[in-house]
């Protein structure tokens, strides 16, 4: 739970939980996400998940602007790791 004061963060309760993991799969994701912990890898999938759809609409946007797009993934200025993708 997060309580707000004049759109500051006053006060943060994390919730402990108790729940039963894929073991393979959590481990698949830490070696994707590039996590160490079962702990980072979960808050790490989390996050993504969540911000998934802020990602879709920049996409979004970004097509809808009338540009040649062709020879876009051939620019050297175009990043490359994984965490570019939506």
């Amino acid at each position: 739970m997060t309580v707000y004061k004049d759109g500051v963060i006053v006060y943060t309760r994390l919730v402990k939980t108790v729940i039963d993991l894929d073991d393979d799969l959590l481990e698949r994701a830490r070696r994707e996400l590039g996590t160490k912990s079962k702990k980072d890898t979960i808050h790490a999938a989390l996050r993504m998940v969540a911000e998934r759809s802020e990602r879709m609409e920049a996409i979004r946007e970004l097509l809808s602007i009338d540009r040649d797009w062709t020879g876009l993934l051939e620019d050297d200025k175009t990043p490359g790791d994984k965490w570019d993708a939506a």
